[in-house]
């Protein structure tokens, strides 16, 4: 039974549990209406069934002899049995006097209890007389200042009142099959609409994998301020990001292809004329030296792929209390060598403690100090500071090189993006330096920023929260 609920479609589950909320209510609603009014009707019939009685127990009493014996009157008998019910006259011992039913009627059973008692018993009795439910009550005669001389039996047929109920019953119950289904209807209506979004993200996703255009969005994002709405703005929120990436990606792959088709083509050439007999010894020394250029060129661009996509994997840092101004003073030190046309220094530093991975920290100073040194002409300067504000480490690496234009600037965390000048200088770069360092510092929850350098050359600024921050 639950796994055929379960196949049912949301909007019908929900608007069938609507509807069982709803038949519940109804349910004890209605109960409680048709008890109470039976309670009502019942109360309200008893106390004028007693009343009656008691009324003719006190003219009955008139008839009373001085012998205390009664002697009852068909005349005044007949007068009560007038005004609706059934009256029976019935002596000391509870035998039969009178009754204002048609000759041969049986007599009704009276409950013993109630006439051997011989006080106000005021006890109503359900009793059947025949096809007819009756209610009854009995009444004791007596002579003031004598003792109990007789009995009236009022009884009174409770057929109106069951028959209201019955009308009451009906119309509850029909009343609870029509809201019922009307909030069935109205129900499966308001789940169909408030489920809409779902749908247009259900189809808006099929149509995405039949296709593959992440450009697709929902219609009904946005249209009200529910769960459902909110759900429906985040799968647009989710499709734009992927939209975003998968445009990236495109264009990633398009540069990647771009700069390695340029190695292996120079490469293929130099091996191609290398490989010809009459070549002298000079040419093909300096053709292997342009193809084992290219090929360190092919083996970084493959190594910072390599690293760009470990990053994008979710990669995980090996994250302790680090010196970085050991860290700082180390890869200046390893830098230098590798650009001996510059003079690498250190400016200003402090000694800091920061939370992270000591080597992706080691390779972010070693990034952009090889990206200043590869930029800036001989006879240059590159400078590394490294300072304490507010808990907040702020690391600098400046340098005299060519620096950086404006329309530049925006774009040189770019994977393989290389502005003009850079590529002029530098034709054998990667462009993916850079892209590393930012994912190096962000990992950190930190920012890096380039700017140009007042009298020329390029301010690299990294920021990165102190330990305990």
């Amino acid at each position: 039974m639950n796994l055929s609920v379960r196949r049912l479609p949301i909007r019908t589950r929900l608007a069938l549990i609507y509807t069982g909320l709803l038949v519940a209510a109804l349910a004890v609603f209605g109960t409680g209406v048709f008890l109470v009014l039976r309670a009502q009707l019942q109360s309200s019939f008893d106390v004028g069934l007693m009343a009656n009685a008691e009324h003719a127990a006190g003219a009955f009493a008139q008839d009373v002899g001085t012998d205390g014996r009664l002697h009852p009157t068909a005349r005044l008998l007949n007068q009560f049995a007038s005004t609706g019910g059934r009256v029976e006259i019935l002596d000391s011992t509870g035998k039969l006097v009178l009754d204002s039913a048609a000759p041969g009627s049986p007599p009704l059973e009276v409950p013993i209890g109630d006439i051997s008692t011989r006080t106000h018993s005021q006890d109503v009795h359900a009793v059947i007389a025949g096809d007819e439910r009756l209610r009854l009550v009995v009444e004791p005669i007596a002579a003031t200042g004598q003792s109990v001389a007789g009995y009236v039996v009022w009884a009174a047929s409770t057929r109106d009142s069951d028959d209201l109920l019955r009308t009451v019953a009906l119309v509850l119950v029909l009343g609870g099959l029509l809201l019922t289904a009307l909030a069935f209807g109205v129900g499966s209506l308001l789940a169909r609409r408030a489920l809409a979004p779902v749908s247009d993200v259900t189809d808006t996703a099929r149509a995405i994998s039949l296709s593959g255009d992440f450009g697709a969005r929902v219609e009904a994002a946005g249209s009200g301020g529910d769960e459902v709405s909110e759900l429906a703005v985040a799968f647009n929120e989710m499709l734009a990001a992927l939209e975003e990436n998968h445009q990236a990606l495109q264009r990633f792959l398009g540069d990647a292809s771009h700069e390695l088709r340029t190695p292996l083509t120079t490469l293929r050439a130099s091996l191609d004329l290398a490989g010809r007999p009459a070549l002298p010894a000079e040419e093909r020394e300096a053709l292997l030296a342009d193809a084992r250029s290219e090929t360190e060129r092919m083996a970084r661009l493959v190594g910072d792929l390599l690293s760009l996509a470990r990053a994008e994997s979710g990669a995980r840092l090996e994250v302790a209390a680090v010196e970085l101004d050991a860290v700082l003073l180390e890869a200046v030190r390893q830098a230098g060598p590798a650009a001996p046309h510059v003079r690498m220094e250190v400016d200003a530093i402090e000694p800091v403690v920061v939370e992270g991975d000591r080597d992706r920290l080691k390779e972010l100073f070693l990034i952009v100090l090889d990206n200043a040194g590869r930029y800036t002409p001989a006879g240059g300067t590159v400078t590394a500071s490294l300072t304490l504000r507010d808990r907040w480490v702020r690391v600098e690496v400046s340098d005299t090189g060519i620096g950086i234009r404006e329309d530049d600037r925006d774009h040189v965390f770019e994977r393989l993006y290389r502005g003009s000048a850079a590529r002029s200088l530098r034709p054998a770069g990667t462009g993916l330096g850079l892209a590393i360092a930012k994912w190096i510092v962000e990992s950190h929850a930190g920012s890096i920023a380039v700017s140009p350098r007042q009298g020329g050359g390029t301010v690299v600024s990294i920021e990165l929260p102190a330990a305990g921050r």
